[in-house]
């Protein structure tokens, strides 16, 4: 299954890149996180509820942030397993400055499915993974807008 989408958030490159990266962020923007533990260098343990479809459920699983490029990119790899299913893959999140105060992070992913979800079809999981990733982001405008709130209050 493959996975892609691009982003506009209000900030540059260098607070997205510190956004995108901050643990709290992640988990207060990852869509049904219940919990986010780090796991070893740049790499967390995460238990999620999905409250989608066909993966409506429990999750638990690992998330690895790899091959950072400070301020331009980065490969989040992802393993996590259910009751219905498991799924494990990468993203590529590259940043660019779309114009000053706003940055464009394209994601190019790809993943493999098995149990439950391999049954689902294809077009079904491509469309909850857009939905969350849409999810996740507009989560991620928040953390952003309010960093750059915090910045200028200082």
């Amino acid at each position: 299954m493959k996975i892609s989408g691009s982003y506009k958030l209000p900030a540059d490159p260098e607070t997205v890149w510190a956004t995108l990266l901050d643990p709290g962020a992640l988990e207060a923007s990852i869509p049904g996180a219940e919990s986010f533990t780090p796991d070893g260098d740049d790499a967390y343990k995460l238990d999620l509820n999905i409250g989608v479809a066909a993966i409506k459920g429990k999750y638990s699983g690992r998330v690895e942030v790899a091959d950072q490029q400070p301020t331009t990119s980065f490969r989040l790899v992802v393993d996590g397993k259910g009751a219905k299913g498991a799924v494990n893959g990468s993203a590529q999140f590259t940043l660019s400055q779309s114009k000053p105060g706003e940055t464009l992070v394209a994601v190019e992913g790809e993943g493999e499915v098995a149990g439950l979800f391999s049954r689902v079809g294809q077009r079904l999981l491509g469309g909850v993974a857009k939905l969350l990733m849409k999810q996740f982001f507009a989560g991620m405008k928040k953390q952003v807008q309010a960093r750059v709130k915090a910045a200028a209050a200082d």
